[in-house]
């Protein structure tokens, strides 16, 4: 049951951020922790020759999310989902 909530949480988050990395100027707390969360899934999976460079934009992002700098962060998250290939 729980595998199933979180799935569809999971999923959710996919569906929404879809929307939200291509336009940062919408970019909160909430996409913010959206994007981290897709960005560390994919890079859990990722071997390919963009995986450090993905991984420092994302830390590059949280840490501009953290101080609420959120569209500066999501610009940083968004390249990482461009370097792994994922929209």
């Amino acid at each position: 049951m729980r595998n199933v909530f979180l799935a569809t949480v999971g999923l959710s988050a996919m569906l929404a951020i879809g929307a939200t990395a291509a336009n940062a100027a919408d970019a909160t707390a909430v996409t913010c922790l959206q994007a981290q969360h897709k960005v560390a899934s994919a890079l859990t999976g990722d071997t390919s020759t963009n995986h450090d460079a993905a991984t420092k934009e994302s830390n590059y992002g949280r840490e501009y999310c953290n101080t609420g700098l959120y569209k500066r962060g999501m610009e940083h998250y968004a390249q990482a989902m461009k370097l792994l290939g994922i929209s």
